[in-house]
């Protein structure tokens, strides 16, 4: 099987802002690969250039063997699902609507079909808001139209996940469904790529971890030899303590500004 993503001498950013250069990166099926690094670092961008939300400078971005910039937004959908950190929703959709929506780049049908009822209500399920399909999207609180989204983007069925921030208004107990989730989505041979902030619950979300400084890929190595650089600490400004916990994992706390 081709690649899920591939990223080659890749450059993006903004109009008169270059934010990150010389990635090349590599994502297979089944693979989970977690983006880390501060704000600004530049995971989002990265993320919106793979979506093809935010056009790249150059380089080059291929899902599923295909150069995205050949590729219409349908292709794109169909290949790889967004979540993004938060979205506003103006119209009065219910969620099971919204979450069905997901469907749109791979239905051939005018209509929703039972196909895609099913779908949304699987999806639904697994991100945990199934019991609000019949509620309004403009009702919901932050954490709730997060998992909306989430469902919305598993619906789409697309083979590559990609999260930014999934976990940011979420409480405790589905930060851990989320991370769930993602291994679950490994499991099943699909490839997640998931920004995130919280150090302590990347190691649940996966084994291999990009970790953004100052422009580029600073490291790409699995979660613990990552959470153990020295790099770290620089690249968030922060002394970290480092604590193994009795279940083996490394846990990282900040002690004091660097």
């Amino acid at each position: 099987m081709p690649n899920l993503l591939e990223c080659r001498d890749l450059n993006c950013g903004y109009e008169g802002s270059l934010v990150l250069k010389d990635i090349n990166l590599v994502v297979r099926p089944g693979e989970t690969l977690v983006l880390l690094g501060p704000n600004g670092s530049g995971k989002s961008t990265l993320l919106k250039s793979i979506s093809k939300t935010l056009k790249a400078s150059s380089g080059h971005i291929a899902l599923s063997g295909k150069e995205l910039h050949s590729m219409s937004h349908r292709e794109v959908a169909q290949c790889a699902a967004f979540v993004p950190q938060e979205e506003s929703f103006r119209f009065d959709f219910l969620v099971r609507d919204v979450v069905t929506m997901g469907r749109l780049p791979i239905s051939d049908s005018l209509w929703d079909t039972p196909e895609d009822a099913v779908a949304a209500t699987e999806a639904m399920r697994e991100a945990d808001c199934l019991y609000l399909a019949d509620r309004s999207v403009m009702e919901l609180s932050g954490g709730e139209k997060q998992r909306v989204l989430i469902a919305r983007a598993l619906a789409q069925g697309a083979p590559l996940m990609l999260f930014d921030e999934p976990t940011s208004h979420l409480d405790i107990e589905h930060q851990l469904v989320v991370a769930q989730l993602v291994n679950k989505l490994a499991n099943t041979g699909r490839a997640t790529v998931v920004a995130i902030h919280d150090l302590n619950l990347a190691p649940l979300v996966g084994e291999r971890a990009v970790l953004l400084h100052e422009g580029k890929i600073g490291l790409d190595a699995p979660m613990q030899e990552v959470l153990e650089s020295e790099l770290l600490d620089e690249a968030y400004n922060v002394k970290f303590q480092r604590s193994w916990l009795d279940s083996g994992r490394l846990a990282v706390f900040p002690e004091a500004r660097r």
